[in-house]
């Protein structure tokens, strides 16, 4: 069964400094990984979508990379802003029918 874990739980810089945000999960044979942010009271909004094929997405200060052979995800927000305050979600999908194991941390 996958597993997926986050590592710190919670996580506070400065405005202004980068956020880096870790995901490792115990099965390499993914479909993709996601990251998501939730704000309180709020629905999933999808950051970054990276297939298994890829190594790395961007999207304006976001940047995620995908270590498969270590099965490892790192999100890096740069230029930390008070809006960035929210909880971090991964999520990896073992096939394409399969429903995604995911983890959590809060900023």
């Amino acid at each position: 069964k996958q597993e997926v874990t986050q590592i710190p739980a919670a996580l506070s810089v400065p405005e202004g400094e980068s956020l880096v945000f870790n995901c490792s999960f115990t099965d390499s044979a993914i479909y993709y990984l996601q990251w998501f942010r939730q704000d309180p009271g709020k629905g999933l909004t999808s950051l970054l979508l990276i297939q298994s094929s890829q190594r790395e997405q961007t999207s304006g200060r976001l940047n995620a990379s995908l270590d498969k052979s270590s099965r490892y995800s790192t999100l890096h927000i740069a230029a930390s802003q008070p809006g960035d305050s929210a909880t971090y979600l991964c999520a990896v999908r073992h096939s394409a029918q399969q429903a995604p194991a995911t983890n959590t941390q809060t900023l």
